[in-house]
């Protein structure tokens, strides 16, 4: 038996290899003065984090479709569908959100990468 992240743990993914308490990455000295915000460094991980639990939750779907593809209690097998119903609810739910959520992150990478240009 695995075990498997909740859902709080999922919530943000950590910024490896990046100091959170840093207000600003600066390139090097030949690449210019623009800055990148640590609020672009956050939304990433957010992305990241509601992408991981996405998988999550997909997995958890495959796993009790498998379960009730061979479940032969039909008070277990009911209880296995409310189960699909809600992980399914979840997954519509937030991958909706994970769609704003990435456009908005977009559109910030944009808007980082023109200042960059127009330096």
């Amino acid at each position: 038996m695995s075990i498997q992240p909740t859902r709080g743990s999922l919530g943000s993914a950590p910024m490896r290899g990046r100091d959170s308490s840093a207000s600003a990455v600066e390139p090097g000295p030949s690449t210019g003065a623009a800055v990148v915000s640590p609020e672009l460094f956050r939304s990433l991980a957010e992305v990241k984090g509601q992408a991981q639990f996405l998988l999550y939750l997909a997995d958890q779907i495959e796993e009790s479709l498998e379960q009730l593809a061979g479940e032969a209690d039909p008070c277990h097998g009911a209880f296995l569908c409310k189960i699909l119903g809600m992980y399914s609810g979840q997954l519509e739910s937030k991958h909706q959100g994970l769609g704003d959520r990435i456009a908005e992150t977009c559109q910030e990478v944009y808007v980082t990468v023109r200042e960059y240009d127009a330096v």
